[in-house]
């Protein structure tokens, strides 16, 4: 079984279609299919199921997923621990990132980087806390930037503490108000962004024992902006997300005053690339002196 068919079974997993697995990886669908066949008959059991919604992997595929993951991680580590060798820096770093970071800091740091770095391909996937907490410890991502999730398994390098605002619409009489006691979201109409364990304004809500009346739950921090402009309600969102935003909305410090700490997140140094260690290194040196 060669590295190259666990990489197409990933794919099958990502994208639920041997199509898009073909066009992605630069295969024609018999190509991937026949491979899936092949690997099935090497592992001596089905690993896939399709159907009328695309194609699924069997429950006993799923659990070799997080093996998977390692041997994958540990080749590319051997591919660019031969390049170093050899005199050069190649590679490939996968970068989890919430949507704020992707705005704010990632541009930056990628443009710097590669200038002095050109040969590393930089992989930037945006996400939402519960899934990037999942993604460093699955290895899905190499680095996360990241706010801290206590409950999770993974190293963390903090860089800030980001401010947490109420987001009222600018007609609403709260507006008025420089800053805003957490009370005042006892069942009031809220909009909010991903609402698990996981995410940062449910921790805020918990903590405090404040229950809302969620009416939205968003997938991206901007329409939960827009639908607060709309005044269909209020929101909490972090300071860093909000930076240069402009629209018919206020953001107001909240009373008492909340923070999330935002770092950089990776399963553990042994386990990264080079390229990897040198981008981490990098990242935290950037956001340190920012």
């Amino acid at each position: 079984m060669d590295i190259k068919s666990w990489k197409i079974m990933l794919a099958v997993d990502d994208y639920g279609s041997f199509t898009r697995v073909g066009a992605e990886l630069g295969y024609t669908q018999s190509g991937i299919t026949q491979m899936m066949k092949n690997l099935e008959k090497k592992v001596g059991f089905p690993l896939y199921i399709k159907d009328h919604h695309g194609i699924t992997l069997t429950n006993e595929a799923k659990s070799l997923i997080p093996a998977i993951r390692t041997l994958l991680n540990a080749d590319e580590v051997i591919h660019q621990e031969i390049a170093a060798l050899n005199g050069a820096q190649r590679g490939t770093i996968r970068i989890g990132t919430y949507l704020s970071c992707s705005i704010h800091w990632i541009p930056k740091i990628i443009r710097e980087f590669q200038q002095k770095h050109p040969d590393i391909i930089i992989q930037v996937i945006e996400g939402v806390e519960g899934e990037l907490a999942d993604w460093i410890q699955e290895r899905r991502v190499d680095i996360g930037f990241i706010s801290l999730q206590k409950n999770h398994k993974y190293q963390f390098l903090p860089v800030m503490d980001d401010p947490m605002y109420a987001v009222i619409p600018e007609n609403d009489p709260l507006a008025k108000e420089e800053e805003i006691p957490i009370e005042v979201f006892e069942g009031a109409p809220f909009i909010i962004t991903e609402y698990t364990p996981g995410s940062d304004v449910h921790r805020v809500l918990r903590k405090n024992k404040i229950h809302p009346d969620i009416r939205y739950v968003t997938r991206n921090e901007f329409s939960s902006l827009s639908m607060v402009e709309h005044e269909l309600g209020y929101s909490i969102l972090p300071g860093l997300l909000l930076r240069g935003q402009q629209g018919k909305f206020v953001k107001r410090p909240l009373k008492p005053t909340i923070t999330r700490q935002l770092g950089l997140a990776y399963s553990s140094l042994e386990d990264l690339s080079p390229a990897s260690k040198t981008f981490l290194e990098y990242a935290k040196n950037f956001l340190l002196d920012d």
